[in-house]
């Protein structure tokens, strides 16, 4: 573990996101999307571990499920619906983009969280690739993303509760399915022959340009008057916080790790609005 208390931190913070995310939620429909990822994200960890053998996790998480941490679905929930609250906060309109904006919200998270915890030596891949990740490592959660919000929206447009429950299980698997497609067609069709071993500083030329794609994005929509609000961003700050402390902990003067760091975080320090809301507005949600 990169220091004493780290898990039991990621504990703290998968219950204080939850009671964050439950003053705009009911607890109900929050618990019912929250343990269906959480199943539907250990299944896809399990076979792509299994299956694939292009990573595994350290030995040093405590208590396992099979191939997987426990700890693992519990927070892999939260990475998606957080990604899902953020597309609904600044741009509720999107229609049927809408899952692929999720999952590109979730790549771009992943990409820190990946190499962070990569030299944090939480989990480790098959070969290397930016800052030891290989881009369709990064890749593969947003693929998952993209059924997840999908099958998430049709569970909503459900009206009895028993009809959710198996709309959000089918939806689910058919999105584990479309991730395990995309990965092996993704594999085969490019990242087998291209973009493979340490990428170096050409990998980071890419991360700039998607960088100030989405500080474009992030500035256009303040100029259209749209937010994200300071109670759903101050939980993903809460996780921020901990890889921050993660990575002042295991690589403080790694310049590379820092400078990902700072053109992830870059988009979100501008569509964020840091005022609290007014006592108004939380009673109208």
């Amino acid at each position: 573990m990169p220091f004493p208390g780290f898990e039991l931190a990621c504990v703290a913070i998968v219950a204080l996101t939850l009671a964050a995310m439950a003053r705009v939620r009911p607890w109900p429909a929050l618990l019912g999307d929250y343990v269906a990822l959480a199943l539907a994200g250990w299944l896809g960890e399990e076979t792509c571990v299994a299956w694939y053998r292009f990573y595994g996790y350290s030995p040093a998480w405590h208590g396992h499920l099979d191939h997987v941490p426990v700890m693992i679905p519990l927070i892999w929930p939260l990475v998606i619906l957080s990604a899902r609250a953020v597309v609904d906060a600044v741009a509720p309109d999107l229609g049927r983009w809408r899952p692929l904006l999720v999952g590109a919200l979730v790549v771009f998270d992943a990409s820190l969280v990946e190499v962070i915890a990569v030299r944090a030596r939480l989990w480790a891949w098959a070969e290397p690739g930016h800052l030891e990740v290989p881009v369709l490592g990064i890749l593969g959660w947003g693929f998952f993303a993209v059924g997840a919000d999908i099958a998430l929206g049709l569970r909503r447009r459900a009206a009895r509760p028993v009809t959710q429950v198996a709309v959000t299980a089918i939806g689910l698997l058919l999105a584990l399915a479309l991730t395990h497609l995309l990965i092996v067609g993704a594999w085969w069709g490019c990242f087998r022959w291209v973009v493979r071993g340490r990428l170096g500083d050409a990998s980071f030329v890419g991360l700039a340009g998607i960088a100030a794609l989405a500080l474009a994005g992030a500035w256009a929509a303040r100029r259209r008057g749209r937010a994200l609000p300071l109670d759903v961003a101050l939980p993903r700050m809460v996780a921020a916080a901990l890889f921050l402390i993660t990575l002042a902990v295991v690589a403080p003067g790694d310049r590379r790790l820092w400078l990902h760091t700072a053109l992830v975080a870059a988009p979100y320090l501008v569509i964020t609005e840091l005022r609290l809301p007014t006592r108004a507005a939380g009673q109208r949600r």
